[in-house]
């Protein structure tokens, strides 16, 4: 494209600026003329269509011939003053050297750039010479000058002769004063936290587009090295590393959860990278709150003396005491049983309930008649393979059954009705699902809702109804499977002491979902026998947390602890003064299903102070090794590939900063 005939008259300084050759002044160009054009109509003796005529600073010169610009040189980035001893009897050679005598850098990293203009006798003796050299001789008549009257003002009173048209709003100027280097912290720590918390590669800042993106956004601010970036961030983590430690110190208990997950190579894409992934479980106040912390990358051949070392190596980096820890939940694994077995012993092995899930699921996709139905939606609509991804085949053919009227190909009237019934067998199970995976794909849920759902799913499959509205033989076969599968796995959680003591002390499910009575009996033997070994808790540990909760008065608060004082009056001269506080615990009706355990706690503990500490132990475990939507939706994929692009010496630094909120990133 043909440069623009305005740019005679200007001198380009960067990208957003240009000034006037006449007049000294500094236009912002915004990547058009627009600008340049507009200034030029304060020049009315200028034709700018005039092709023959050169222009010299301070001068309009017609001549074929253009006359080579001396002193001047472009500063990108800089400003400069005038040094207060540079006198007026400046010849044309000291112009000619001007940069070494007169101008003085200040700041090279500065964002305005901004030329010096000298006086006016410097620039009459400059043009002199100029003249002089020229081939042919100029008269008066062809040279137009121009002198702003701001120009002689400030010549006057011996000030800096220079002028900007558009002055930078405050906040960029006090940005660029506060500028130290080349991009300052707050600006790298933003960017770091965009790359840990959207959990993309460091070398994202290396791209085009985001280049271009910042450059626009903030051109004065230089972007920082794939390497500096992620120094600052294992600066950040070593940081929340320290404060995370103290911060175990204080808690009683916690959980962990640890998952092996495999990607593809980035460069070899039929070789697989494994590597372990630990986050830790516990209560921040009333809330619950889990944070990855160490992904750790697993030999070729891996064991489980590998996984040993990572968890120990976790343990010590963080300074967690073992005895701390209640449970470590993982996925049905020989090799990652044996690790945890090794580690803490067999009994804080917790199996992972998302699997037992994923496992079912797969049975149910295997059997020849539902895959033959879900192979034939395939043919008929083309639908990408979804076979690998649990739950998709059920997904698949439930979109497929809602939409069959508008579809061209669909099934026939009685592979429908088949389709509808599988459907119907499957439902609750899927429901479940759905349930674990909650809103966020980070979600892990409390361990607490495991037995409850799974004591539902089988009441469902098993009631009366349900069975009768089957007609077809194979749904009733799928149903009977599926119920034998959910049996054996739920005869092993309520085997499981801390799965069971998470639902037994959580108030919205306490003793309901339990199918084996002895079982029962014996979780209610154990806490009694806890009850007995602590004695009675003090209620001070309850009353610490009211006044921490509640700073100041409120109305509510009071109301609560009427009532907590009424109750006990009525519970020492009534019939259930004999109680104690477990029995009383369980014969009480559930709570809402829509609070929060701990919330619920709030009230009872006043009554229920030993369980109440019982509770603070066990319902922070999580019921799955990694959060189920990773297990079971699109988005699991999606997050395993972009792990897959994040692994090198940065990724565990990376993803132990996405978990932290903007407040410990100290944004």
């Amino acid at each position: 494209m043909a440069r623009s005939k305005i740019w005679k008259y200007f001198d380009k300084l960067d990208l957003q600026t240009a000034q006037c050759l006449l007049c000294e002044k500094i236009i912002k160009t915004c990547g058009n003329t627009s600008n340049l054009m507009k200034h030029m109509k304060t020049h009315p003796q200028i034709d700018v269509n005039d092709h023959d005529s050169v222009v010299v600073r301070g001068m309009l010169k017609r001549d074929s011939n253009r006359i080579r610009v001396r002193g001047k040189k472009m500063l990108k980035y800089a400003s400069i003053k005038i040094k207060p001893e540079a006198t007026r009897d400046i010849d044309a050679e000291t112009v000619a050297d001007m940069d070494g005598n007169i101008i003085e850098l200040v700041d090279a990293e500065a964002h305005a750039a901004v030329v010096s203009v000298v006086n006016e006798e410097t620039y009459a003796n400059w043009a002199a010479a100029e003249a002089e050299s020229a081939t042919e001789t100029v008269c008066a008549e062809d040279i137009i000058e121009f002198e702003p009257k701001e120009a002689q003002e400030q010549a006057e009173q011996g000030t800096p002769l220079y002028h900007i048209e558009d002055e930078p709003l405050p906040e960029v100027e006090l940005l660029v004063r506060n500028l130290q280097t080349p991009y300052n912290t707050t600006y790298q720590d933003n960017l770091a936290y965009f790359v840990c918390h959207d959990k993309q590669p460091l070398k994202i800042i290396e791209g085009e587009g985001f280049k271009r993106l910042a450059q626009v956004l903030c051109p004065v601010l230089q972007m920082p090295s794939v390497d500096q970036l992620g120094a600052r961030i294992a600066q950040k983590t070593q940081q929340q590393v320290a404060q995370f430690r103290q911060q175990i110190a204080q808690i009683q208990t916690l959980s962990l959860s640890c998952a092996i997950n495999t990607t593809p190579s980035t460069g070899n894409k039929e070789k697989q990278n494994s590597y372990l992934e630990v986050a830790a479980h516990y209560h921040e106040g009333l809330q619950r709150r889990s944070r990855t912390l160490s992904v750790q990358m697993l030999p070729v051949q891996y064991n489980a003396s590998n996984i040993v070392e990572r968890l120990d190596r976790v343990c010590q980096r963080f300074d967690i005491d073992k005895s701390k820890i209640v449970c470590i939940v993982s996925r049905s694994s020989r090799m990652l049983e044996t690790a945890i077995a090794t580690l803490l012993g067999a009994q804080r092995h917790m199996p992972c309930f998302a699997h037992l899930l994923e496992t079912i699921f797969e049975s149910v996709m295997e059997r020849s008649e539902f895959r033959a139905l879900c192979d034939r939606v395939r043919q008929l609509t083309k639908t990408a393979d979804v076979m690998s991804r649990a739950m998709g085949s059920y997904e698949m053919l439930e979109s497929h059954l809602r939409h069959a009227a508008q579809l061209q190909k669909t099934l026939s009237s009685s592979e429908l009705d088949l389709a509808a019934e599988l459907l119907a067998v499957l439902a609750p199970l899927a429901s479940a699902v759905r349930q674990l995976c909650g809103a966020s794909v980070d979600t892990y849920p409390c361990a607490s809702q495991a037995l409850p759902i799974a004591f539902t799913v089988l009441n469902e499959l098993k009631h009366p109804e349900n069975a009768e509205q089957q007609q077809h033989q194979i749904a009733y076969e799928l149903r009977l499977f599926v119920i034998r599968l959910l049996e054996e796995r739920f005869e092993g959680m309520e085997k499981n002491m801390q799965l069971a003591l998470a639902s037994l002390l959580d108030p919205r499910y306490r003793n309901m979902p339990f199918q084996n009575a002895s079982l029962l009996a014996k979780y209610m033997t154990h806490l009694y026998d806890l009850y007995m070994e602590k004695g009675e808790v003090s209620t001070d540990e309850v009353g610490e947390e009211a006044t921490t909760v509640h700073t100041t008065y409120d109305i509510w608060t009071a109301f609560r602890a009427i009532s907590h004082e009424k109750h006990k009056h009525i519970t020492m001269n009534g019939e259930s003064e004999n109680e104690d506080e477990i029995s009383s615990y369980f014969c009480t009706s559930i709570s809402s299903l829509q609070s929060e355990p701990l919330l619920l706690w709030k009230d009872l503990s006043q009554f229920h102070p030993f369980l109440h500490s019982m509770a603070k132990k066990y319902l922070h475990i999580p019921a799955a090794a990694m959060p189920p939507a990773r297990i079971f939706t699109a988005a699991g994929a999606e997050i395993l590939e972009q792990h897959g692009k994040l692994l090198g010496d940065h990724m565990s630094n990376m993803l132990f900063m996405a978990d932290c909120n903007q407040q410990e990133w100290q944004l």
